[in-house]
């Protein structure tokens, strides 16, 4: 068996090489953060939802998904309301021009993973594979770590 920090490691070149702290460079297509970027493709995919439920989908903070809303919402991306049942929860869907931002990022990401595809070959099955492991090994060593 490797030494934890081979996988660390791994997992860090992984994050490096897809360009997610290369602001320039986002297999996205568009400059925008990730999280910015993640979240209109996630909202496009799945509709309305909660700040709450977002910020769980893309595992980060409430608080930044808020902040993230209130920009979004400034650049006409979402809008947001109150729940309907419960006025606590704020609601966010994806307004026309977020849906045209949404279909900008995913057919970007599309080009760049399609040509992805291409250079992995009939290796992308099996990649895909692991990296579906290696989502659920994350999912349930976080939920293990937890405070």
């Amino acid at each position: 068996m490797q030494p934890p920090s081979h996988l660390r490691d791994a997992l860090r070149e992984v994050v490096l090489a897809y360009g997610l702290l290369n602001l320039p460079r986002r297999p996205c297509g568009t400059t925008m953060p990730a999280p910015h970027a993640w979240a209109l493709l996630e909202l496009d995919a799945r509709g309305a939802m909660t700040v709450g439920a977002l910020a769980k989908r893309l595992r980060i903070d409430r608080t930044n998904v808020s902040r993230l809303c209130v920009k979004m919402e400034k650049l006409q991306e979402v809008e947001r309301a109150a729940h309907p049942e419960d006025g606590r929860a704020t609601m966010v869907r994806l307004t026309h021009q977020g849906e045209r931002a949404a279909q900008g990022v995913n057919a970007s990401s599309l080009r760049f993973f399609e040509r992805l595809s291409q250079n992995l070959g009939d290796d992308t099955a099996s990649v895909v594979s692991s990296l579906t492991t290696l989502c659920q090994a994350l999912e349930q060593t976080s939920q293990e770590i937890a405070p």
